[in-house]
């Protein structure tokens, strides 16, 4: 007979790629490989089970997967813990200071190193899986949330009046730090849920050194206050950025903006009680001066939930260039950057083409994908543990679309970002689409997409509210 008991586990590995990789992926960049490491990046598995339903969390300190790449590691997870692969989860937590995306290489150097990275996710995945499932056992959940305001909207209005990615300081952000706490029966910290919503571009062009950005020392933050192993949910970040420190190559601000999510984050973690109690008086002692004494009573609470369901949502397109134009672009960017680094032009020069290439990669990638058409699927996965339900996308939604799932939701802690089983790009609101910027020119989805979205989001939600008890007090 299966135990009914909830059950979690963790386990983690150094997914740090080489340093004969590619580093980065930004345009502006004139470097090419990394110098160093500032700190490890991580793949981290946790895995939980209700006694009826197995499912875990690769949670991953990359920027990018594509959805061949995340099936590759929910297909690899699945086969370690004997589970389906669609009761995998795998997340990046977006971070811009580690290898560049697989398929955007523009440099001609590394590929053999980034195509090998790459290939051995699935297989860092499925370690940390197997060390979770190694370690796993009855545990209770709990959840909370904080706020926190070192994000800031990145929508900028510069002086020229162009739309750029930097600092929009009343603009619209997502201050919560959702924050899930899971023990064992003994009380030991096994695992911290952490949601915040921040672009990890803290780290920019000038950095030469792999890092996990500030979700990676928001995690060790965490970590060091609890006890727990700290897994990261990134937010509807599409455009939320870091602020004024952002794009640099400051170790010190990605360590403090980390530590500042992460106090928080373990102030609410630690101010959870599990299992939760109701403290009433006791009695009075005489000791000189009368002490109240007050006792903990353990409220009544279902044993938890583990769910998970996945859904696929057509978005409608723009129309794409056609991919003729695409791919001749991308050739003479190509060829001119080329020609550029060989000759040891100034950095100026290799910097504005660097940037060119990199769009032109971006562009043909959008047209092999989207081209031709006026709707593409995308994926949306819900995967409850206890209070606790987080849902995600694969692509980069903004904040009013996570704000507005958030309110809708059935559950009380309800999480909904992107960079989950994949990557399809920027999904702007409908307002956004006149004022351009970068988010809305790369972005192959149409302004109706967002309400699409989350419309769908809201329903599956409800949908799997109807299948077990909902605490939204």
């Amino acid at each position: 007979m299966a135990d009914s008991r909830f059950r979690a586990g963790v386990g983690r590995v150094d997914a740090t790629p080489p340093l004969t990789a590619p580093h980065a992926s930004w345009g502006a960049q004139v470097h090419v490989l990394p110098d160093g490491v500032e700190a490890p990046l991580w793949a981290s598995a946790l895995v939980v089970d209700d006694g009826t339903t197995m499912a875990a969390w690769i949670d991953l300190d990359v920027v990018i997967i594509t959805r061949a790449e995340s099936d590759a590691i929910r297909e690899a997870v699945g086969a370690a813990l004997g589970i389906p692969a669609s009761h995998v989860r795998a997340s990046v937590t977006h971070n811009h200071a580690g290898p560049p995306p697989s398929v955007w290489n523009w440099t001609n150097q590394g590929q053999e190193a980034l195509d090998g990275y790459f290939s051995m996710l699935p297989e860092y995945a499925a370690g940390a899986a197997r060390a979770a499932l190694g370690s796993l056992r009855p545990a209770r959940v709990g959840a909370g949330s904080g706020e926190s305001r070192v994000a800031m909207n990145r929508r900028e209005t510069a002086p020229d009046g162009r739309m750029v990615t930097g600092c929009n300081p009343g603009g619209l952000i997502d201050p919560e730090v959702l924050v899930g706490r899971i023990d064992d029966l003994d009380g030991s910290p096994i695992a911290a849920i952490v949601g915040y919503t921040m672009h990890p571009t803290t780290l920019g062009p000038p950095n030469r050194l792999i890092s996990p950005d500030w979700p990676g020392h928001m995690k060790r933050t965490v970590e060091s206050l609890t006890g727990a192993k700290c897994f990261f949910a990134q937010g509807a970040t599409g455009n939320v950025g870091p602020g004024p420190e952002g794009f640099t190559d400051d170790i010190g601000v990605v360590q403090r903006l980390g530590a500042r999510v992460g106090c928080e984050a373990a102030r609410v973690f630690l101010a959870l009680d599990l299992p939760a109690v109701e403290h009433v008086h006791d009695r009075v002692q005489e000791s000189g001066a009368p002490l109240g004494l007050w006792q903990a009573i353990p409220c009544e609470e279902p044993e938890p939930v583990v769910q998970i369901m996945a859904r696929s949502v057509g978005l409608p397109l723009t129309e794409q260039p056609p991919l003729e134009v695409a791919e001749t672009a991308i050739v003479d960017a190509q060829d001119r950057l080329d020609a550029l680094r060989a000759s040891a032009a100034p950095a100026e020069e290799v910097e504005a083409a660097t940037f060119a290439a990199k769009r032109a990669n971006m562009t043909l990638t959008r047209v092999r994908e989207y081209g031709g058409r006026v709707e593409a699927p995308v994926d949306v996965q819900v995967l409850r543990i206890g209070p606790v339900v987080l849902a995600g996308v694969e692509g980069e939604p903004f904040a009013e679309i996570g704000l507005e799932i958030k309110e809708a939701s059935p559950f009380r802690h309800t999480w909904f970002g992107g960079y989950v089983g994949g990557w399809a790009g920027y999904i702007p609101t409908p307002e956004a689409y006149p004022l351009g910027g970068y988010e809305v020119e790369t972005s192959p989805f149409a302004p109706a997409a967002a309400g699409v979205l989350t419309g769908a989001v809201i329903s599956l939600l409800s949908e799997l509210a109807e299948e077990s008890p909902v605490d939204r007090e």
